[in-house]
């Protein structure tokens, strides 16, 4: 089945309700539903399927992801830029075994906050963890910080790290600057699992979605790699997730390299830079430091949407 075209050379699938940004190759048709035969039952033949011969080595390994997030302007800002602003790329390593995970910016990255010219809010601005500002005259300006924002938006992902046994998730972020060590509870995503199939590096993936945060979510992962891993926080599927959607697209993480080979002692662990909170206290931090912001940089007149930093 032929993959259309969506935009700079990433192409999706547009049958059968498949709208993830990142899926190739093709989709396996598996046929029409016979009536004594449901969805739920051929999802859970094609994964016993293949999972039958999944190698031991498949457990453990290194995954490199294209990370993308289209950068969303408020009402009004839109108009006075000559063009949208390009979506921001960076590149995202995820180290799994059996057990855990840990994924951390590739090698090179520029870390946030270290200078350079970005896009977007007054300090360490993030939209689902891609930070991005601008610096322009002298001044800066903001488009992304508004009241209301979770701190998973407002923030910078650095790393995360994921106890698959325990359940928990420890988060390297920063907000305006500073480093925080983020303690919680893995999030439940509550999955369908669907019986669409595809192909990508060469591994069959399965189609699943979930709603969770008033976040649409679209995973494509694979039996191949017996792991309930993913990007950032995502996982809990019956294999390692390759290609993610948030909103349509609005966030996308896709896979473009899989090592599977033995991994360093030592090289998986909780992210140990920055004030150790909960999520809950950073939660709180978060919305006052926003409030705090709305209140003090707002310009007369402004609806919001554009804010000039104190220098």
């Amino acid at each position: 089945m032929r993959l259309p075209r969506l935009f700079n050379g990433v192409r999706r699938p547009a049958a059968r309700g498949v709208n993830t940004p990142g899926i190739r190759d093709r989709l396996v048709d598996s046929g029409p539903l016979n009536p004594g035969r449901s969805a739920l039952s051929l999802a859970a033949t094609s994964l016993a399927l293949l999972a039958a011969s999944v190698p031991l080595a498949a457990q453990q390994g290194t995954i490199t992801y294209n990370h993308v997030v289209k950068r969303e302007l408020p009402p009004g800002f839109a108009q006075r830029m000559r063009e949208p602003p390009p979506p921001q790329t960076n590149t995202m390593v995820l180290h799994f075994s059996p057990t855990v995970s840990l994924m951390v910016r590739g090698a090179n990255q520029r870390r946030e906050g270290e200078g350079g010219r970005r896009f977007g809010g007054g300090g360490d601005r993030a939209v689902d963890g891609a930070g991005f500002r601008d610096r322009r005259g002298g001044g800066r300006f903001g488009f992304g910080f508004r009241p209301g924002m979770g701190p998973d938006q407002a923030s910078t992902l650095q790393a995360a790290y994921v106890d698959y046994g325990e359940g928990t998730l420890v988060e390297g972020r920063r907000f305006l600057g500073r480093d925080f060590r983020v303690t919680r509870e893995r999030p439940s995503y509550g999955w369908r699992i669907g019986v669409e199939q595809a192909e990508h590096l060469g591994y069959t993936v399965m189609r699943a979605t979930a709603e969770h945060d008033s976040t649409t979510v679209e995973a494509w992962f694979t039996p191949q790699i017996p792991v309930p891993g993913g990007p950032a926080s995502y996982g809990g599927l019956p294999g390692m997730i390759l290609v993610l959607s948030l909103n349509d697209g609005q966030t996308q993480y896709q896979a473009t390299e899989v090592a599977l080979t033995e991994l360093e002692a030592g090289l998986i662990g909780p992210p140990e830079e920055g004030d150790e909170v909960s999520y809950e206290e950073f939660e709180q931090l978060v919305k006052e430091r926003l409030e705090e912001m709305t209140r003090s940089r707002r310009p007369p007149g402004s609806d919001g949407g554009l804010r000039e930093n104190e220098q």
